[in-house]
């Protein structure tokens, strides 16, 4: 019996996000592949993190592409539902509704894969009647129960929960790290702002001030900051000989960096899941990071880490200090970290969770 067909609409990197990659991920899941017919349609807009939201020609030439191999793929193909991570705020809401439009006019099925928020914060009347066209009675994932309010206003059909996941990296990691004779702090985001890089560098500052000795390395591409401006800033606050600025590392390079780190710090400021949080916890890193989205249920506050507020650097520097000086509950907090992760946040219970929506949607066609 030949299967139904199931098309995804998948944005992939470039830029490379949280986002696109676990995009790549649905992409490429041998899962996904074995259990189902799959058809995909790849977009990519910008070619960096500071492409995004600009407007250019190329853009929009990909754009009417796209949108073109969409319109006739459903008129050629019979699909069961589509599978698309749609952008839930401005322009590329926008921009991504046309599509939705075109598979509405063919009656597709939609299965909507929410990896931003701000639905919930949108108070234009024609966005909102909008944000009901789009989602009214199409499925949803999200990330965590944590992020349903988000679209409760706006939607009225079914809800799937699937955190994400990450793959295990094998055979590396370290139990004697937390012997580190020196404190070794990371920030990896890019280089935005809303990722709270400034009070980040802030909590560092109190730190030095207060003659705790630490090594930190922030690591990602540039963003709205730039290498040159962080350099002049690390330098302004008398950091340029704790802070290093590595740039943006993958691969093996990366694993080096968390083999090396005690602590992370992600102290972000607009954010729905950080798949940093599961990077550093498969590595036994406690966690320093803000209460944010879905950040509060995989950081369990005094187990796995520390919770903080928005914008308190102080806060930040804080808890630092309580994990510079005792090795010990660094070594608790890390293993209690992997032990979660492994539980909950690999690539392969992602997988299967995946699978279980999949198949969920198909049953009711």
């Amino acid at each position: 019996m030949a299967k139904d067909k199931i098309l995804l609409l998948i944005k992939i990197p470039p830029p490379v996000t949280g986002a696109t990659l676990m995009n790549t991920r649905v992409r490429d899941s041998e899962l996904l592949k074995q259990s189902f017919n799959i058809d995909i349609i790849q977009m990519s807009y910008a070619s960096s993190i500071n492409d995004l939201g600009s407007y250019r020609l190329m853009k929009f030439v990909k754009y009417i592409k796209y949108s073109s191999n969409l319109f006739f793929k459903v008129l050629f193909n019979r699909y069961a539902f589509a599978y698309f991570q749609i952008s839930p705020l401005g322009i590329s809401f926008l921009r991504d509704c046309f599509l939705v439009s075109i598979l509405k006019l063919f009656n597709v099925k939609i299965l909507y894969h929410l990896k931003g928020k701000g639905i919930s914060k949108q108070n234009n009347y024609l966005f909102k009647k909008l944000y009901r066209y789009i989602f009214n009675y199409e499925s949803v994932i999200i990330l965590s129960e944590l992020l349903k309010y988000d679209i409760e206003d706006v939607h009225k059909g079914q809800v799937f929960i699937v955190p994400n996941g990450i793959p295990v990296c094998k055979n590396n990691y370290r139990k004697n790290k937390y012997a580190n004779e020196s404190l070794n702090l990371l920030f990896l985001s890019n280089l935005l702002e809303s990722k709270g890089l400034f009070d980040f560098i802030d909590a560092m500052k109190i730190l030095n001030n207060k003659g705790i000795v630490f090594n930190a390395v922030i690591v990602g591409a540039e963003g709205d900051i730039s290498e040159k401006e962080l350099e002049k800033i690390l330098i302004e606050n008398s950091l340029q000989d704790r802070i290093k600025y590595l740039g943006p590392k993958f691969g093996e390079d990366k694993i080096k960096i968390y083999e090396a780190t005690d602590i992370l710090v992600f102290p972000t400021l607009e954010d729905i899941w950080g798949n940093v949080n599961l990077e550093a916890m498969q590595f036994g890193i406690p966690i320093i990071a803000t209460r944010e989205g879905a950040i509060p249920e995989i950081i369990d506050d005094k187990i796995t880490g520390f919770l903080v507020d928005k914008n308190q650097p102080d806060q930040i520097a804080d808890k630092v200090e309580i994990l510079s000086i005792d090795a010990e509950l660094r070594k608790k907090m890390g293993e209690a970290g992997r032990k979660k992760f492994l539980e909950k946040y690999t690539f392969e219970i992602f997988e299967e969770n995946m699978k279980r929506v999949f198949e969920t949607i198909l049953s009711k066609n």
